[in-house]
């Protein structure tokens, strides 16, 4: 009876550092969990707490500025002087709006932390290893990556780009259709041009659309943010092989670096002619006399702005001219075919 105890509790001595291991790999193969990340959070709160100090920076210089000028106090207008068309107390107003939708957007993404029960010293301790550029600058993500997290980090990288490219695509379609819209509605007979409605009704169509591909885009973005945070959890330096990816200048490579260029002159191009749009408009409505001037909220200064973004933008448009031309001219030495240049 001994002699069988003694056996069974051998036994028993002998599988217990196995259930301990088998607990130590289900543990370790354990998903990375967005929610329970506090760099996670960290990446959402950095932008935040940036512009937060840049409200804060804009609405010391207004109130500096205030208190420096007699008319903020007894509306006068000084005629040798550039008028003023910036109602700054709604702009102080507007930043303070800003200012308090900033403060509680971060208050619900602490609290969703808090929710999930990461501790706040976590999130800030965790904020140091945030880039500027929203990566994360944890000495495991120097490691050399595998060719599946090096892949998922290139398409990460394309839906980013293609996020900017929509925002600005949106912008420009937004200002486009405000131009429009007064164009449409400054006419005497806008209640009977059905086209120049059509018009409007078309281009609201093309920014929803814009729209609805940001929200995809960054839905995309997100997903892919998450899936390269698990992979690299569980990546280690024992199944990392070397991975350097050779790029190949064939066709689709050649294909790729001209639609960039291409791209950038039509964007180039399409906010040129806005912005001239804008300077005419706003030329039509300027007067010099200070107080229309200020009526009408256009100033002298308005319109050298635009004639100077428009300066700066041809400038742009000529330089990508001349990244295309040198494109053009390495196509030609490395012996391609000029049609791969071609749209």
């Amino acid at each position: 009876m001994v002699r069988m105890i003694l056996a069974r509790a051998a036994v028993f001595v002998w599988l217990c550092p196995v259930a301990s291991a088998q607990t130590n790999t289900i543990s370790d193969e354990q998903h990375y969990v967005r929610a329970k990340d506090p760099k996670w959070y960290a990446k959402q709160l950095d932008p935040l707490q940036r512009e937060l100090l840049d409200i804060d920076r804009q609405i010391r210089v207004i109130r500096q500025a205030r208190k420096g000028d007699v008319r903020a106090t007894t509306g006068a207008v000084e005629l040798d002087k550039e008028p003023q068309s910036v109602d700054t107390q709604a702009d102080l107003q507007r930043l303070q709006q800003r200012r308090t939708q900033v403060l509680q957007r971060i208050g619900e993404i602490e609290d969703e932390a808090r929710r999930n029960e990461v501790a706040p010293g976590a999130v800030r301790a965790a904020e140091g290893l945030v880039a500027e550029d929203g990566t994360s600058t944890d000495a495991n993500h120097a490691e050399i990556d595998t060719p599946e997290i090096a892949e998922t980090k290139e398409a990460l990288r394309n839906e980013k780009e293609h996020l900017e490219r929509a925002k600005n695509e949106a912008n420009l379609l937004e200002r486009k259709l405000n131009l429009d819209n007064h164009t449409v509605y400054s006419s005497p007979e806008y209640a009977i041009q059905k086209s120049g409605k059509a018009k409007l009704t078309a281009e609201k169509r093309q920014i929803d659309d814009k729209q609805e591909e940001i929200q995809q885009t960054e839905q995309k973005a997100a997903e892919l943010e998450e899936r390269l945070e698990d992979l690299q959890l569980h990546s280690t330096r024992d199944d990392k092989a070397a991975h350097t990816k050779v790029e190949e200048k064939d066709e689709a490579y050649w294909r790729k670096e001209f639609a960039d260029v291409h791209y950038k002159i039509r964007m180039a191009q399409s906010e040129l002619d806005i912005l001239q749009r804008e300077l005419n408009e706003g030329l039509l409505i300027y007067d010099p006399n200070p107080q229309k001037a200020m009526r009408e909220n256009v100033t002298r200064k308005n319109i050298n702005a635009h004639r100077q973004a428009i300066e700066d933008k041809k400038k742009d448009i000529a330089e990508l001219r001349k990244q295309l031309s040198d494109l053009e001219d390495d196509l030609r030495h490395a012996g391609g075919d000029p049609g791969w240049s071609r749209e």
